[in-house]
């Protein structure tokens, strides 16, 4: 039997599995292999859209399906959609609602690989530049269907973020609400997430519980922290997820995946 078989780890990417220069580095390139080499199942668990993946797939030893977009997006290890959650139709409501409160606020629906545009700021501007994500502006009479949609992401500065997460608490028990950003506010269906995603995709594997770690830094890891087993956090995140972890390793910038599949070996294995 194989180290790590019968167990699946999984990883966010932004300020976790990538360093500062949003790149991978080799001793992550090398730990994720080795894990899986050794029987273990790598699952990517990140916000980002997929054609935004799509520079590291290369890098990655897929060999188990994985999520996108905060949970709501699972594809399989060949990179083909197995679930696309969907959004209610009261979600168009709330956009409208939400823009009509804020007028500075973003906002960026996701539709399995189509990025919509429904409003452009400054903070909306700067993510799809960075990440080089193509995408279509509408209005709200073009909205259509929201049973294909995959998560909707409200931006803006950090201080006017706080008044809308005030704004939208009401709405959290019909709703998703996480942040990998200070500027970001992602919402995706009521019970979509990257831990209910997680524990789907270790079931659909044949993975107990039980044999579950994940590892993330931001809010919208908090879900499969809690989720896991074994949930690790980078030296590097935010308070809330170093509190709800069970370990914590060097920071994202100190090869922190590799000291998780490190620390793995040394009390799992």
């Amino acid at each position: 039997m194989k180290k790590f078989e019968g167990m699946i780890l999984a990883c966010d990417m932004d300020g976790t599995l990538l360093d500062d220069n949003r790149e991978i580095s080799r001793e992550n390139e090398h730990a994720l292999r080795y894990f899986t080499e050794e029987g273990g199942r790598f699952t990517l668990a990140t916000g980002r859209a997929p054609h935004a993946i799509e520079p590291y797939i290369p890098q990655l030893p897929f060999n188990a399906p994985y999520s996108l977009l905060n949970g709501s997006l699972i594809l399989d290890e060949t990179h083909h959609v197995l679930q696309c959650a969907g959004m209610p139709e009261s979600t168009k409501d709330l956009i409208q609602i939400t823009l009509s409160e804020f007028s500075q606020l973003g906002c960026e629906i996701f539709v399995g690989a189509q990025v919509l545009i429904r409003k452009m700021s400054a903070v909306t501007e700067h993510h799809i530049r960075v990440l080089d994500l193509p995408y279509t502006m509408v209005t709200q009479e073009q909205l259509g269907d929201t049973s294909t949609w995959c998560k909707i992401n409200f931006t803006g500065e950090p201080s006017l973020m706080n008044e809308v997460r005030k704004f939208l608490r009401p709405y959290s028990d019909r709703f998703c609400m996480a942040s990998s950003l200070p500027s970001f506010l992602e919402i995706t269906a009521a019970g979509v997430n990257k831990g209910a995603a997680l524990l789907q995709i270790a079931k659909d594997c044949g993975i107990d519980q039980s044999q579950t770690f994940a590892i993330g830094d931001s809010y919208n890891d908090e879900s499969m922290i809690r989720a896991a087993q074994v949930g690790i956090a980078p030296a590097n995140a935010d308070d809330d997820i170093l509190k709800a972890a069970n370990v914590i390793v060097g920071s994202n910038n100190e090869n922190a995946v590799a000291q998780a599949v490190a620390y793995i070996e040394a009390h799992y294995c």
